[in-house]
């Protein structure tokens, strides 16, 4: 059988199961198991569960349920409502200073909880019903709120970006190092197009007065609601990016930091800890099923030889690296429109990974872009999950509409950085050298 009848019935048949509803992990085991037994038989089964094994006895993955401790402690104990009350102080006289205050909260705490989901479900919850009643456009809630949780797919530590690096085989210390500046120039072009918009057109968020704090009630204010989760920030990526704490080491840190934060602000109790845990253990859980999975799909494509002969027949097409690369970002595009984001890595990047290796392509910068890519994914229908986590907080009167034209300009920027990181690939590449 040929090639690429052989990656043709093994995509159907995953798509096929996947829209049973099995979950997307035993989805690719099934399959998997199917195809290991028709090649070898129980030797094959044998062969799957031992490369399973193999593909999760790895010691970064330690990392998974420290940084989701992390972020669950952040954002089961509400620290994150003292944050933005604080971040409105410095941001009074900016034109749609709500929009704004979301999105860079949406950078601190995406670099804080690593969880789209947390992030929209959080912000929606907090911000919309204040903008709501300032007037704001129901477009404008609905993208600034939508973008500001989705920088969690980007910002480190992104559960996204440590599974990533699982399936790909790739330095998650240095993929969660390279995706720092990209979040940075998200977040800055995101509030850029909110104050050019607003400043262009006022009546989408009405200018409403703020009440005069004097400088030192805005240095104490930053001095303690701020700084602390800054320089837990700063010890978890600092620590990475020095070599002085492998990643493991920094995620554990992190999550201790976390703790001890609630202590500081009288947050702590046994019930955030008993929630953050279980709440960790299962998204833990379930990402490594899933880099399992992935590693029983890989070892079907080298058996088949299904990806050695879809490389070489890429590699021969008339075409320069340039447009393979964009061809592959494309796809990743594409599929997002209607695939979940893990099962978009899992089934590309066990195909992309030996093309991006033979074209001599960075593979953390290669890494970040898919992020982006995934990213856009996440605010684009069918099935983008801010999309629908933002309906689920939002009231009635914040239609499906208002939430697709509100995402419409953040896709746009997205895009946009995407090409900048494609032309200058070291705004990604940049510090994990420099780390080195």
């Amino acid at each position: 059988m040929e090639w690429y009848m052989v990656l043709l019935l093994i995509f159907v048949g995953l798509i096929a199961i996947m829209f049973t509803g099995l979950p997307i992990a035993f989805s690719f085991l099934l399959v998997s198991s199917i195809v290991m037994f028709f090649l070898m038989g129980e030797f094959g089964i044998r062969q799957l569960v031992l490369g399973m094994y193999d593909s999760l006895n790895s010691f970064p993955f330690t990392t998974i349920p420290f940084f989701m401790i992390m972020g669950e402690v952040f954002y089961q104990s509400g620290i994150v409502t003292k944050t933005l009350d604080t971040l409105s102080l410095f941001v009074r006289r900016i034109p749609g200073r709500l929009s704004v205050i979301t999105l860079i909260a949406g950078g601190v705490f995406a670099a804080l909880s690593g969880s789209v989901v947390a992030n929209v479900a959080m912000f929606g919850a907090l911000m919309l019903p204040e903008m709501m009643r300032r007037g704001y456009d129901k477009s404008l809630i609905a993208g600034s709120i939508m973008a500001s949780g989705a920088l969690a797919m980007v910002i480190p530590p992104s559960a996204i970006a440590v599974l990533l690096g699982g399936i790909a085989q790739i330095s998650v210390g240095k993929i969660l190092i390279g995706s720092i500046l990209p979040g940075v120039v998200l977040v800055i072009f995101y509030i850029g197009y909110v104050v050019i918009s607003t400043v262009r057109k006022p009546s989408l968020a009405p200018v409403y007065e703020v009440g005069h704090v004097s400088t030192s009630e805005m240095f104490r204010a930053a001095l303690v609601d701020i700084l602390p989760l800054f320089f837990i920030f700063l010890l978890v990526m600092g620590l990475i990016f020095l070599g002085v704490a492998t990643p493991t080491e920094a995620s554990a840190l992190g999550a201790l930091g976390a703790l001890i934060l609630t202590v500081f602000y009288r947050r702590f109790s046994l019930k955030l800890v008993y929630d953050s845990l279980l709440n960790s253990l299962k998204v833990t859980a379930m990402i490594l099923m899933i880099i399992a999975g992935s590693a029983g799909f890989s070892q079907i494509l080298a058996l088949t030889g299904a990806s050695r002969e879809a490389v070489a027949a890429i590699l021969a097409l008339p075409v320069s690296s340039m447009v393979i690369l964009s061809l592959m970002l494309c796809i990743t595009i594409l599929l997002g429109f209607f695939m979940e984001q893990t099962a978009i890595m899992m089934i590309t990047l066990p195909l992309f990974m030996p093309i991006v290796n033979a074209l001599g392509f960075d593979q953390v910068w290669f890494a970040v872009l898919i992020l982006i890519c995934l990213q856009i994914g996440q605010l684009t229908p069918p099935v983008g999950l801010a999309l629908f986590t933002m309906k689920g907080v939002a009231p009635p009167e914040v239609t499906m509409g208002d939430i697709y034209r509100g995402a419409v300009p953040y896709v746009i920027l997205d895009i946009i950085v995407l090409v900048l990181l494609v032309l200058v690939p070291s705004i990604i590449t940049f510090l994990p050298n420099l780390g080195t």
